[in-house]
């Protein structure tokens, strides 16, 4: 079975989170019409709900760690790479867009949005390698 990306672990999150929201809402809206025995069962729900969701959040974040280390591996390959051929390059539009890529990429960091500067890496590579 493939492993889970931090982005989808991070949708599994919010979804679960959403999920025990709504428990909660039922809950909370019917509470007067509750058995003891219903209300306990929602309760204990959705707090398990809550909980999975604060669970996954905290993989999604784990991950995106791993990301990153692997992230900052690639980049400074890709930054080797550029240095060697940037000079080089005889297709301006392609220094343009790795020109503005770089940007992207720089920007993205300041952010300190790992997903944003996991894509810009990855938007960076598929410009240089086009």
């Amino acid at each position: 079975m493939a492993n889970l990306t931090s982005q989808q672990v991070n949708v599994l999150a919010n979804n679960f989170l959403a999920l025990a929201q709504v428990i909660g809402e039922y809950r909370y809206t019917n509470f007067e019409s509750l058995t003891a025995n219903q209300n306990k069962i929602l309760r204990e729900s959705h707090k398990r709900t809550l909980d999975y969701s604060d669970n996954l959040f905290t993989l999604s974040a784990t991950l995106v760690m791993n990301d990153i280390n692997d992230s900052l591996a690639r980049l400074d390959a890709v930054t080797n790479e550029i240095k060697n051929t940037y000079e080089s390059l005889e297709d301006v539009q392609k220094a343009i867009n790795i020109a503005a890529t770089i940007v992207t990429l720089g920007a993205s960091v300041f952010s300190l949005n790992a997903l944003a500067i996991i894509d810009a890496l990855s938007n960076l590579t598929a410009v240089i390698e086009s």
